[in-house]
């Protein structure tokens, strides 16, 4: 098998050069510079692999150790996989949307050190913090 244009596939081409020490080549078809370089990346059978190795039920760190990887390239590799196979379940019934800022975690830790837990909700306090009985 010859050497391949990297843009169209194809397989005529001429000598154009040195670039960086290797040879470069210029496709007939496209006119895109190349260089006959090695694919980056690992192949396709071991981001295959780990996407089945975390499918199975091992945890990104244990299958890019078994792979010797990085974690972030398996989870890259995972989410590339979901967002072809998996679909999103539809949400059935209802939907309740709860809502909780960082103030009523404040108030709440405020009236606990205060002493004033069991004095009605945070936002519809009966005592003013701090200050007794209104």
């Amino acid at each position: 098998m010859g050497l391949r244009c990297k843009g169209c596939g194809g397989e005529e081409h001429v000598k154009n050069g040195f670039m960086r020490g290797k040879q470069r080549y210029r496709c007939k078809a496209c006119g895109l510079n190349f260089t006959d370089t090695p694919p980056r990346g690992m192949p396709l059978r071991v981001k295959v692999e780990a996407v089945l190795l975390y499918l199975s039920g091992l945890s990104m760190n244990r299958t890019a150790k078994l792979l010797g990887v990085s974690t972030p390239s398996v989870q890259a590799w995972i989410e590339r996989f979901a967002e072809v196979y998996a679909q999103k379940p539809e949400p059935e019934g209802r939907a309740v949307v709860v809502e909780l800022d960082e103030m009523w975690h404040f108030l709440k830790k405020v009236r606990q050190a205060l002493g004033l837990e069991g004095s009605g909700s945070c936002y519809g306090t009966t005592h003013r913090l701090g200050a007794g009985p209104s």
